[in-house]
């Protein structure tokens, strides 16, 4: 249903106050076209007296639209459309910094200029409220930043006040305010900037680059220091990245519960490179997709990447471009296309079955019907042992219960020292199924076994069976109690236990550290809260390391205690006040993790 056209008529008129209106040979074109375009653009040929239109009438057309645009002449050189196009396609980091060069060039060439509202005084009945855009001619001018801006704003708020095509209009709009939060942020306006962001944050809840761009912004007006990674969230962009290469994406895959393929963690990453059911393993590690998240990380963009929850960013251990540059990786970072030979390490996380329904990670029990687990089964048995030989490592089962699961079950029955006498398994468990009986059903694992991590979140058996729903405190401290045995032994080479903190939890963080080191563990990780069930709202009452959060000044006071400190300490902790572990340390750690020789002397 269409909404009241007279408020959104006033609004976007409003919006467009500092701006051309709509012409008459614009007017005239969309008379012709009978209702107003989701995106109309006028092509101006100095050698042609008469226009040229290319019109996206709905978002349902985008395709042959930009098709079309990508075709005039002056459109390769253009920054406001090309901006538009990256906003279509849902590439807003790149629609973003287009953006904000706009802004910042000094003169536009080719010339475009949006046009908002129509002439004062005139109606249409189809108006909309959608701006049109104009580009190329022999008109030029000199910008000015602060103009510039201002355009923006006015586009921001037209597309803000209409309706209609919602999911590419949210798109835009998403571009636009990171594109504002840079513009804005580099003139030292935050507290503006950040009410863009916050706007488009309503229509994009999910924008891993607004939440950024957000954190940066509250950091900046509470007069703290913004991290070096999170700075051209609302600035210029100061080249920190560029000394890293992550290599992930050179040589991981992550097979999540659908079979999409990621090359890091679903949080850290959401754009996927193939799928696992129906993709061969070349078509999956040489995508295009693939190839184009390699590349931003040898750019320094990281556009793919999220700036604000990746652990290794905030921890400081992603690897220098130097030291990557001297590996097999080297190798897909000269190829002008990034492709690689072989996959290495593998995060196996393709069954969301479990025997529990933790609150933080689902609302109900998850268990898959048959159907499913055949064809994961039938894609384990074909493509699995084509990975093994290439395999140093495989993560199992970061998604539900490695032992709930009989896709993770039977890649455990796979995995012997013919087919892969040099692969070491890192275990991730919540620990209540991890029994000496079930430990023994997989004797071919047991010399591989490189680290065991069991997600706790709790120090004390009320709010472990609250986080745990559906376990038991008793039976899970048998098993704890049978891993703490095997790592005794050294059977298990590196013990890890991991707390997610939250409202829930955080006031036994202490305890939590005795606990684990009454299990003789090598590691005690904490971790921030993500938000993979709940509602914004939910979200925001739970996570504590927010600073808006009423709970947060005490959440600091604990996390300052000294013990956080400690070797076996292992956190994502990144908030004014509260000491890091040195980028040299936390690398340190990381590699021990992965290659834990007692010789080194480091426990």
């Amino acid at each position: 249903m269409r909404f009241s056209l007279l408020p959104a008529m006033l609004a976007v008129q409003k919006a467009g106050a500092g701006c051309r209106h709509f012409d008459a040979q614009i007017t005239n074109q969309i008379d012709r076209i009978g209702e107003h375009p989701f995106i109309i653009v006028r092509s101006l040929d100095p050698h042609d007296a008469a226009a040229h239109f290319v019109v996206c009438q709905t978002q349902n057309d985008t395709s042959e639209f930009i098709r079309k645009l990508g075709a005039l002449p002056c459109f390769a050189q253009s920054k406001l459309l090309r901006a538009i196009v990256h906003a279509l396609q849902l590439d807003i980091y790149e629609a973003a910094d287009l953006l904000f060069s706009w802004t910042t060039s000094p003169v536009a060439t080719p010339y475009e200029r949006p046009l908002i509202g129509l002439p004062d005084g005139e109606r249409k009945p189809w108006f909309y409220g959608y701006p049109a855009y104009e580009i190329g001619g022999s008109k030029s001018a000199a910008n000015a930043p602060e103009r510039q801006i201002t355009t923006l704003i006015s586009i921001f708020e037209a597309y803000d006040a209409t309706d209609g095509n919602n999911r590419l209009r949210f798109a835009i709009l998403e571009a636009i305010a990171f594109g504002l939060c840079r513009a804005l942020g580099s003139n030292g306006r935050f507290e503006e900037a950040s009410i863009f962001a916050d706007r488009a944050l309503r229509h994009s809840p999910h924008s891993m680059h607004l939440k950024t761009a957000m954190h940066a912004l509250q950091l900046r007006l509470a007069g703290n220091e913004v991290p070096a990674r999170l700075v051209k969230f609302i600035g210029h962009d100061n080249g920190y990245l560029k000394q890293f290469i992550c290599p992930h994406a050179f040589e991981n895959f992550e097979i999540n519960h659908t079979g999409e393929v990621l090359t890091c963690a679903g949080p850290w990453i959401s754009t996927g490179i193939g799928d696992f059911l129906t993709d061969s393993v070349d078509q999956i590690a040489n995508s295009t997709t693939a190839k184009e998240i390699r590349k931003s990380i040898v750019a320094g963009s990281y556009k793919f990447c999220n700036h604000l929850e990746c652990a290794r960013m905030i921890q400081g251990t992603l690897p220098k471009r130097e030291e990557v540059e001297k590996t097999p990786i080297g190798d897909a970072i000269a190829r002008p296309d990034h492709r690689v030979d072989a996959v290495k390490e593998l995060v196996y996380a393709f069954d969301k079955s479990c025997n529990l329904s933790c609150p933080s990670c689902r609302s109900e029990l998850i268990a898959e019907k048959a159907s499913t687990t055949i064809e994961k089964m039938r894609a384990v048995e074909e493509k699995l042992p084509l990975l093994l030989p290439n395999l140093r490592a495989i993560e199992i089962n970061a998604s539900g219960e490695l032992f709930a699961s009989r896709s993770s079950r039977k890649v455990l029955e796979l995995i012997d020292d013919e087919r892969c006498p040099n692969l070491r398994i890192d275990i991730i468990s919540n620990g209540t199924l991890f029994s000496e009986e079930e430990w023994n059903k997989f004797p071919g694992i047991h010399d591989k076994i490189r680290s065991v991590r069991i997600s706790t979140d709790a120090a004390c058996k009320t709010t472990f069976e609250k986080l745990r729903r559906g376990a038991s405190y008793e039976s899970f401290l048998k098993n704890v109690l049978f891993l703490r045995s095997l790592r005794v032994s050294g059977i298990i080479p590196v013990l890890m236990f991991s707390f997610t903190y939250q409202v829930d939890n955080f006031r036994e963080m202490r305890e939590f550290l005795d606990f684990c080191y009454e299990m003789k563990a090598d590691f005690a990780i904490f971790e921030r809260l993500l938000n993979m069930v709940f509602s914004d709202r939910e979200y925001r009452q739970k996570a504590v390391h927010h600073t808006g959060h009423p709970m947060h000044e005490e959440f600091l006071a604990i996390i300052r205690d000294p013990i956080f400190r400690a070797w076996r300490v292992w956190h994502d902790f990144d908030y004014p006040g509260v000491e890091k572990i040195a980028a040299q340390e936390a690398k340190r750690r990381f590699e021990w993790s992965k290659d834990p020789r007692p010789e080194k002397g480091l426990i």
